[in-house]
């Protein structure tokens, strides 16, 4: 991985799930609105970070990313729309548990593919974001060490 490119490693591996991907929490809040048209089963990939760079007589010595990672779907696999009237139970059985072990999966498999070490510290959920109601599951403190 080059260095500072932790935003195209992420737009890599999403492209390569054939997930939409959006860089920046503001970029998505403004065009919540505009993203609709989501198809069953389709996810999204919600981004941001900052970089830590750790520099030693002018050399890169590593760089620690601590990363933002939101993982949506709008709808189940069977075409069921997220909707306020769900319960939690609903919406963990639907999409929640489902969307918590892919971004798992997927936090692993990015570390693993370009040799980052890696922690993650806690995982939540967001259910009902944003106008088109979608459930995220998501990482807030994923740390990428290069």
């Amino acid at each position: 991985m080059e260095n500072f490119d932790i935003i195209g490693v992420l737009q890599a591996y999403a492209s390569a799930q054939n997930w939409g991907f959006v860089y920046g929490v503001d970029a998505f809040y403004k065009s919540a609105q505009s993203v609709g048209g989501y198809l069953p089963g389709q996810l999204v990939l919600i981004t941001d970070f900052k970089a830590s760079p750790r520099i030693t007589n002018g050399r890169i010595q590593s760089i620690t990313y601590t990363c933002l990672l939101m993982l949506g779907r709008k709808f189940d696999l069977t075409g069921l729309s997220a909707t306020l009237d769900e319960t939690s139970q609903q919406k963990y059985d639907r999409r929640i548990k489902e969307l918590m072990q892919m971004l798992a999966a997927a936090i692993a498999q990015i570390a693993c593919e370009n040799n980052l070490d890696l922690t993650v510290n806690d995982m939540i959920v967001e259910i009902n974001q944003f106008a088109e109601n979608i459930d995220f599951a998501v990482a807030p403190n994923v740390v990428f060490t290069q």
